[in-house]
């Protein structure tokens, strides 16, 4: 899930004013996690990474093989997070056929949340066109894995034909992260919303049908 904290620059005095026990590796993470999301993963080198985490390239290097490493690093923890908003929204709870429209929620409420600039998965995909890049590897299985769990979600709920409204819900949640840039978090979840419930009326049967 979009950390709503990447609307604020890590500093040099931030991580310095954190816990000395924190490792190297903890302190690039988060601060990778930061720059990355904010000014793109090529745009940020590896003098800065390690000048604003307070560690050398030696200890960077320690803890992660390579650049792309830590970016792969940075995206499973994006995926764990994504995973479990998700998961939450569609909690066993829930009742089967309300759960596409607590999807479509959910991602609107991830539009919502400061900060936001695009999915994070989706900007990486953007950048590395190499489907073998490590990055490209965990984000695509991702995707992929989502798109499994709605026609999944679509075929609990009893529409007639899952994989096209899990699919169509995959496409519109997509194009709404992505325009996020030029109409507005809060725009693309408004529009998100009211795609959603024209869609959803239109293939989730009523109840008791």
């Amino acid at each position: 899930m979009h950390d709503g904290r990447r609307n604020g620059e890590v500093t040099v005095s931030e991580v310095s004013a954190t816990p000395q026990r924190r490792s190297a590796a903890q302190r690039l993470r988060e601060v990778a996690r930061d720059l990355f999301y904010r000014q793109g993963i090529r745009a940020t080198g590896v003098e800065e990474l390690c000048r604003v985490a307070g560690t050398t390239k030696i200890s960077l290097y320690r803890a992660f093989p390579s650049k792309d490493e830590l970016v792969a690093c940075i995206l499973r923890d994006d995926c764990e997070q994504e995973s479990a908003w998700y998961h939450k929204a569609l909690g066993p709870e829930l009742p089967p056929r309300e759960r596409p429209a607590a999807f479509i929620a959910a991602a609107a409420d991830e539009l919502r949340q400061p900060g936001f600039r695009g999915c994070s998965l989706g900007l990486a995909i953007a950048e590395f066109p190499d489907p073998e890049h490590p990055a490209r590897k965990v984000a695509d299985t991702y995707k992929r894995g989502m798109r499994d769990t709605l026609r999944r979600v679509c075929t609990e709920a009893g529409v007639v034909d899952p994989e096209m409204l899990g699919d169509a819900l995959m496409m519109l949640t997509e194009g709404a992260f992505s325009s996020a840039a030029y109409l507005g978090a809060g725009e693309a979840a408004a529009a998100l919303e009211r795609a959603g419930q024209q869609l959803l009326a239109s293939a989730v049967p009523p109840e008791g049908a």
